[in-house]
C-alpha cells in the first residue's frame, strides 16, 4: 500500500506547527481557534496566489475531516 503523502508532514504539524499556534494565542490573549484561523487564512492566501482554486481548498478541507476516534488525543 502506498503511504499517504501527507504523512511525511505529520510530525511537523503535531510537534511544531500546532504548538506554535497555541503558544502565539496564549502570548496575545487570543483563543487557539482564533490564531489557527488567522494562520489558515494566511496560508490559504499563499496557496491561492500559487494557483490553488477556492474549489481545491474547499475540497481539501472536506476530505481532511477526521472522525472523533481518528483524531490525535489533544483534539478529541
Amino acid at each position: 500500500m502506498k503511504p499517504n503523502p501527507m504523512q511525511k508532514h505529520e510530525t511537523f504539524i503535531l510537534d511544531t506547527l500546532l504548538p506554535i499556534v497555541a503558544a502565539h494565542a496564549r502570548a496575545i490573549g487570543a483563543s487557539s481557534e482564533e490564531s489557527a484561523m488567522a494562520a489558515f487564512l494566511a496560508l490559504g492566501t499563499v496557496l491561492q496566489s500559487k494557483g490553488f482554486s477556492d474549489s481545491d481548498l474547499l475540497t481539501a478541507i472536506k476530505v481532511s475531516r477526521l472522525g472523533v476516534h481518528a483524531q490525535p488525543e489533544g483534539m478529541q
